[in-house]
């Protein structure tokens, strides 16, 4: 039977297909306006996660370089990448959680904090866009349309087969136009339900928001775990402590 990480690949491997090869290898000098492109992000999984109680998704924008291939490591082939790729997130992210908090208000500290209250094991990493670009979010780069197309069905699959019964979509005010385009809350393909805020509770609507997606997952949206406005820590206190 196929492991939860073998189903990944062969659902990357499938949207992937399509795409031409600068999409991957930049070392080509003749495609210059790929050059600034960062590495595929592809989060894999393990056995603990797939075992574990409660699994928590963090859905966040963070734009790291994410190389793949250099000078040292060609590209080979697509299922080599998305192997090298996989794997290359799966040590970030264990290396990040085990790592020592980091000073102030960060991504990482909000993934510490969720391990601390409910085991590492459980915590999957997710992000709203697949690439960077130019070190940077996508959303000013020519070909952000076709990243955009690309980010929604990697992050529907990884929700899909992944199946989190939680998660924090985590990317910040900027990007929440996008995050509705993904999982609209109105409409005619609404998949989103159950909508609540807690203003009663003093926090405001536009720090955290509570809805179900396809009325089976329970979802948060906050800002971004860097903000460190007063309202900003005081909504992610409260929903950690919610979740408790």
């Amino acid at each position: 039977m196929d492991t939860t990480q073998q189903t990944l690949t062969r659902i990357y491997s499938d949207i992937l297909s399509d795409l031409s090869l600068h999409w991957f290898d930049r070392s080509r000098e003749h495609d210059p306006e790929y050059a600034k492109l960062s590495g595929l992000f592809l989060p894999g999984t393990s056995q603990a996660y797939q075992q574990a109680k409660r699994r928590i998704m963090v859905v966040g924008r963070e734009t790291r370089g994410w190389n793949v291939v250099n000078g040292n490591a060609p590209f080979l082939d697509l299922e080599d990448y998305i192997q090298k790729a996989m794997a290359k997130q799966q040590h970030y992210l264990a290396s990040a959680m085990n790592a020592s908090p980091d000073k102030g208000a960060s991504f990482f500290n909000l993934l510490r904090a969720l391990a601390s209250n409910h085991g590492s094991e459980g915590i999957a990493w997710a992000n709203l866009f697949s690439f960077a670009w130019n070190g940077k979010s996508p959303m000013r780069w020519k070909h952000f349309p076709h990243v955009l197309d690309l980010s929604e069905q990697l992050l529907k699959a990884q929700i899909e087969t992944l199946k989190p019964d939680i998660i924090i979509f985590a990317n910040g005010s900027s990007s929440a136009r996008f995050r509705q385009r993904y999982f609209p809350h109105k409409g005619e393909h609404i998949v989103c339900s159950k909508l609540a805020d807690f203003r009663e509770q003093g926090i405001p609507i536009n720090q955290l928001w509570e809805f179900y997606l396809h009325g089976t997952i329970q979802c948060y949206r906050i800002q971004h775990p860097s903000s460190i406005s007063a309202a900003s820590r005081q909504a992610r206190r409260f929903l950690l402590e919610r979740m408790l």
